[in-house]
């Protein structure tokens, strides 16, 4: 494959995040895009100087050339339109959730390897900067064996999804928590493993009456190790914190502002602690330094850029996704579960 021929489907708030990715890649063109909203498909078209737009993706799949098919539409309709795409010969990129049911990534999964094209999930956090950093860590073993990891991804009130009573994740089972609980659970299976049980506390303190609960606690047993992750509408900002921790070493993220705090052991004396503190301030300028430097060369890379930039390198090289529809259906299994444990105390408050 010499040229990736892109078909966007779905021109909501993700597909600004696609574009800009594809537009990244030098061996990828956006040549379409669809959307059963034709007027915002038209507006998209036309702001980011795509040539073509359409309605539906059939129509878009009878009139255009193309090699790929990007999804980025709410995620219960992610399986039919994968599917089509697949049977038509096409390769499919696929946002998170695969799809919401365990049904539907069964489906993705045999119709991507009966038809022989690459099907591939956006797990952006897996590939942002600090994530990429930590995990170097973890290979090169500097935090001993892992024994576990915690992910808290806090949103305030006015989240453009919670805020917004008619939008389309408050319909999903599990509500708005259904549409980002992939990430904490891609993330824990990655660097822990298989996830064999999960547990959902949730509760309620804002005062949007369309979202029964807008707080989540839940936590993944893998094996004897654990995985917390923790969910807010409520808090003062956006922030996304991960902690993975190892018999040697701490390393706490702070992903939105891309840094990486490495906390190795210490003594409890007053001078190791007033040099560690010193050592975790020399972290946080250094990365600052370090990522104001990429921004000013345009050198910053998000999650969704270094993923479509190597999806878009194994389709050319006829290697493996970063992201499998197989690992994507691992991840719907736990968040089905997931949903059905907060529908379940939803309905018992």
């Amino acid at each position: 494959m010499q040229e990736i021929q892109v078909v966007l489907v779905g021109c909501g708030y993700v597909a600004n995040d696609h574009i800009k990715a594809w537009r990244k890649v030098q061996q990828a063109r956006i040549v379409a895009i669809s959307d059963l909203n034709e007027n915002l498909a038209k507006n998209t078209a036309e702001t980011w100087k795509i040539p073509r737009y359409y309605k539906t993706l059939p129509d878009m799949l009878k009139n255009e050339r193309s090699n790929l098919v990007d999804i980025c539409t709410p995620p219960q309709t992610h399986a039919d339109l994968a599917i089509q795409a697949m049977k038509a010969g096409m390769n499919a990129l696929i946002e998170k959730p695969m799809a919401m049911t365990v049904k539907d990534a069964e489906e993705i999964v045999k119709c991507q390897e009966s038809c022989g094209v690459k099907a591939g999930v956006i797990h952006n956090w897996l590939f942002e900067p600090s994530v990429l950093e930590a995990e170097s860590l973890v290979r090169q073993g500097l935090l001993g064996p892992l024994i576990g990891i915690q992910v808290e991804a806090l949103s305030p009130k006015e989240d453009s999804m919670a805020a917004n009573k008619n939008h389309w994740s408050h319909r999903l089972p599990g509500g708005r928590f259904s549409e980002m609980l992939a990430h904490p659970i891609y993330l824990v299976r990655h660097f822990l493993g298989e996830i064999e049980m999960s547990h959902v506390e949730i509760s309620k303190i804002g005062d949007y009456p369309w979202m029964i609960s807008d707080e989540l606690c839940a936590t993944l047993r893998v094996g004897n190790k654990l995985g917390r992750a923790y969910a807010s509408f409520n808090a003062p900002r956006d922030a996304i914190f991960i902690s993975l921790y190892g018999k040697r070493a701490i390393v706490r993220l702070d992903v939105i502002n891309s840094t990486v705090n490495f906390l190795d052991a210490r003594k409890t004396t007053r001078l190791s602690k007033g040099v560690d503190s010193l050592r975790q301030s020399s972290q946080l300028v250094r990365d600052t330094a370090k990522n104001a430097s990429r921004i000013a060369f345009g050198r910053w890379l998000s999650g969704h850029d270094t993923y479509i930039q190597r999806f878009a390198e194994s389709l050319i090289a006829n290697t493996a996704p970063p992201v499998s529809a197989k690992e994507g259906y691992f991840v719907v299994k736990t968040l089905e579960e997931m949903c059905k444990q907060i529908e379940t105390a939803e309905r018992r408050d």
